[in-house]
C-alpha cells in the first residue's frame, strides 16, 4: 500500500514538474517572439538596433535576416498571408457573425498542443542559430534583453475566449 502511495506521489510530482517545464518553454518562446518582433519593428522604423545585443556593422545585415526568418517561422500560421487571416478577411464570410468567423478562423491554427510544440521548437532553433552564428555572449545578451521586450504581438499559445480571439485576429490580420 505504501509503495502505491509513494508511486502515485512520485508520478504526480513528475507530471507537475513536466507541466512547469512546458510552461517555462512557452513563456521563453513568447518572449523570443516578442524580442524578434520588437527588434524588427524598431529597425524598420529607425534603421538601427535600439537595444543592440552586441552586433557590429558587418554582422547587422545577417542578424536582421536571421530575425526575419524566425519571425516568419513563428508567425506563419497567423500572419497576414496565413489561411487563418485569409478566411477571417474574406468578404464572403462577412455573412457570419464576427464570433463565428473568429472561431472558424482559429480552427486553421491547429490544436493548442501542436502550436506549443511548434513554437517551442522554433525558439530552440532560433537560440541554436544565434549561438552558432554569433556566439554564446550574443545569445546571453538576447536572453537578457528579451525578458523586457514589449510587443503588441503575441503567440497564440493559449486558449483564447471569444473576445480574445477577435482581438487577436484584428491585430494580426491587418
Amino acid at each position: 500500500m505504501t509503495q502505491r502511495i509513494f508511486f502515485s506521489v512520485a508520478v504526480f510530482g513528475l507530471l507537475c514538474f513536466q507541466n512547469v517545464q512546458a510552461q517555462e518553454k512557452i513563456v521563453d518562446a513568447d518572449s523570443s517572439f516578442k524580442y524578434i518582433a520588437t527588434t524588427l519593428q524598431t529597425f524598420r522604423g529607425t534603421g538601427r538596433l535600439v537595444d543592440n545585443p552586441g552586433i557590429d556593422g558587418s554582422d547587422l545585415e545577417y542578424f536582421i535576416l536571421l530575425l526575419e526568418e524566425f519571425y516568419q517561422q513563428f508567425s506563419r500560421s497567423f500572419n497576414g498571408e496565413s489561411a487563418m487571416c485569409q478566411f477571417y478577411r474574406d468578404p464572403e464570410n462577412s455573412r457570419m457573425t464576427i464570433e463565428e468567423r473568429a472561431e472558424l478562423s482559429f480552427s486553421y491554427l491547429g490544436s493548442l498542443s501542436n502550436r506549443i510544440n511548434r513554437f517551442t521548437k522554433t525558439n530552440e532553433e532560433f537560440q541554436e542559430q544565434v549561438e552558432e552564428q554569433f556566439g554564446t555572449i550574443l545569445l546571453n545578451n538576447i536572453i537578457s534583453l528579451k525578458v523586457s521586450s514589449i510587443s503588441y504581438q503575441e503567440l497564440p499559445s493559449q486558449e483564447f475566449n471569444e473576445s480574445e480571439r477577435i482581438s487577436f485576429l484584428d491585430s494580426e490580420c491587418i
